[in-house]
């Protein structure tokens, strides 16, 4: 008998990351391909290319996209998508169509996918009620309420990276001022530690870390160089940390969920980012019993979305 295998695919700026596989062994099949930022069709050809080679002899019985952006479920539309302009209004299911003929499919934005991952499989795993923050190069977020994603009436909810939290503060990419994204993502980050690096008094070390790095410079390198117990690289995650606790107490009095899952290249700096998080965060909630919340790291990695797209993909080829 032909085995039936579900895909998941994980659509960003510079790459589509994909997972196949069966119930038992989701991510049997794992690897990725280069997007092409101004053409969904070249991006969708080539990875069917890919995969009618990786999966020769199985039968893909179903697929779920996750793509940044404000992304429709049930038609499948992609609307605002800041890493994907060239795919802005493109509808993913008729170009999925086109590259990989007719078969059940689900959509999603990526990091609501991230967040269905990380509750069947990941960190989420036996809760029904959970935000996600991902601290990337912007800072997206994703909502489940009783078991189910919330997307809302225009499919715009869950963009806590876009909530203000000082009408002041540093500018944003979404053309917004003292947003989360523009104090927690990376880009906030590395501007925030370039700043400090050239302010009057600051660290030799941080000031010639950032000189020898220059544009190359990363959030993975300033939070080794906070291992070293560097002061300022310190205090910098420290006042990011508790930043992202303002939005994560906002959260946990709005929602009350049962875990924050806070995921990301920048929650790679773990504790030191985390425990002023967790801190500022308890000593921001209403509700005693909620003071306690758990805020914890994701568990899987870059696969989370393809992961989580695949099984909504799976549940609605079960429901069929």
């Amino acid at each position: 008998m032909t085995e039936r295998l579900v895909m998941g695919m994980d659509i960003g700026g510079t790459a589509v990351k994909y997972v196949a596989g069966g119930v038992d062994d989701p991510d049997r099949h794992v690897g990725e391909i280069p997007t092409d930022p101004t053409d969904i069709d070249v991006t969708f050809a080539r990875l069917a290319a890919r995969i009618t080679s990786e999966l020769a002899g199985a039968d893909l019985a179903a697929a779920g996209v996750a793509c940044a952006g404000i992304v429709d479920p049930v038609a499948g539309h992609l609307g605002r998508a800041p890493n994907l302009l060239g795919w802005e209004g493109a509808d993913l299911a008729a170009a999925l169509r086109r590259s990989f003929g007719e078969f059940p499919c689900v959509f999603a934005n990526d990091v609501n996918a991230a967040l269905a991952g990380e509750a069947r499989f990941g960190a989420g795993r036996g809760c029904r009620n959970l935000v996600m923050l991902a601290l990337g190069t912007g800072v997206g977020g994703a909502v489940m309420i009783d078991g189910r994603l919330v997307v809302g009436a225009r499919n715009g909810a869950g963009e806590i990276g876009h909530m203000v939290l000082d009408p002041g503060g540093p500018p944003c990419g979404c053309g917004s001022h003292g947003c989360l994204e523009a104090f927690a993502g990376s880009r906030g980050v590395l501007a925030e530690a370039r700043r400090r690096a050239d302010a009057p008094g600051s660290s030799q070390d941080l000031r010639g870390l950032v000189q020898a790095r220059g544009d190359t410079l990363t959030t993975r390198d300033l939070s080794d160089f906070a291992a070293t117990g560097d002061e300022s690289v310190v205090r910098l995650f420290l006042d990011t940390g508790m930043i992202l606790g303002i939005a994560v107490g906002n959260l946990i009095n709005i929602l009350d969920p049962d875990k924050v899952i806070i995921g990301g290249g920048v929650a790679q700096a773990g504790d030191i980012l985390l425990d002023p998080c967790r801190e500022t965060a308890a000593s921001l909630v209403l509700c005693e019993a909620s003071r306690d919340t758990p805020i914890e790291s994701a568990e899987l990695g870059h696969r989370a979305a393809a992961l989580g797209v695949a099984d909504l993909a799976r549940d609605a080829l079960e429901a069929r």
